[in-house]
């Protein structure tokens, strides 16, 4: 054997070796973030009852709409009005601050790269994004959903009075910790662009956000870039770019070969559920 073909062939060994180290690396990793994942899914399951509550709190009084089971909504409404307004926002606060802080640690390992948005979101779901509404009135101050409207002109009763003034002091606390509700605004925009990529939603609902997104997208966008530099440094930029373009799945598309949504795309899609409602 020449010296040159022992060469070769050494190195290709060490290529070989090389690569295998690197498939094996790549299965650890992969199997850390499904650890990780399932730890999230214990974690969401054992405070079910506080993610209740939250929805609860972030809807109108005697909203029909909750996730809780009955014996325990009414026990919310009966401690909405018997306990003492420093009692009820001890268990209210609880509620919100269980489920904001696990939803911000969820994020925060997404914009680190621990783990992928499609290995959280069989986490949560679309149990999580179909109540998102009720968690982004305590979350975001400028979002105001259609039942926190006005009462009218006699205005609100007395358990609708207890109510909003525990949601407006859960609010008040969450203000004060910008991190948690900046970062659970983010995780909800990027499970909702997975679930309109994978076209898990209902058709109307995807349409009302990417009508929505069509003004708030930017925004959007802008604050997960901001946060995955704040997070990781400005080393992370592609990272930070590669999550802020995935959100422009839930968007309308801009362009035919973009990511995103586009309205025959959703009629179509409507057209099937329609037809599935009428067979069943």
């Amino acid at each position: 054997m020449t010296e040159g073909v022992f060469t070769a062939l050494a190195t290709g060994l060490l290529v070989l070796v090389g690569i295998a180290q690197a498939v094996v690396l790549v299965g650890q990793r992969r199997q850390q973030r499904l650890d990780l994942a399932e730890l999230y899914r214990k974690r969401w399951a054992d405070i079910n009852k506080d993610w209740g509550t939250v929805v609860f709190l972030g809807r109108r009084y005697g909203s029909y709409y909750q996730v809780t089971q009955l014996e325990t909504l009414r026990q919310l409404k009966i401690a909405t009005l018997q306990d003492q307004d420093e009692v009820a926002l001890v268990w209210a606060r609880e509620a919100a601050r269980n489920v904001c802080e696990l939803l911000s640690d969820v994020c925060t390992r997404i914009l680190q790269g621990r783990i992928l948005v499609s290995e959280a979101y069989p986490v949560f779901g679309t149990g999580l994004l179909r109540n998102s509404a009720p968690l982004r009135t305590l979350v975001d101050h400028r979002f105001q959903a259609e039942f926190l409207s006005a009462y009218g002109s006699i205005g609100p009763n007395e358990e609708e009075r207890r109510h909003d003034k525990i949601r407006s002091e859960v609010q008040v606390w969450l203000s004060c910790h910008d991190g948690i509700r900046r970062r659970c605004l983010i995780l909800m925009d990027l499970l909702w662009a997975e679930a309109a990529r994978l076209e898990d939603l209902p058709p109307h609902d995807m349409q009302i956000a990417a009508e929505s997104k069509s003004r708030t997208g930017g925004q959007n966008r802008t604050r997960l870039f901001r946060e995955v530099l704040r997070l990781n440094g400005p080393l992370s930029v592609l990272r930070a770019l590669r999550l802020r373009g995935f959100l422009r799945y839930s968007e309308y598309k801009r362009a035919p070969w973009t990511r995103g949504l586009t309205k025959a795309r959703l009629r179509s899609l409507e057209q099937e559920w329609v037809q599935r409602y009428l067979q069943e």
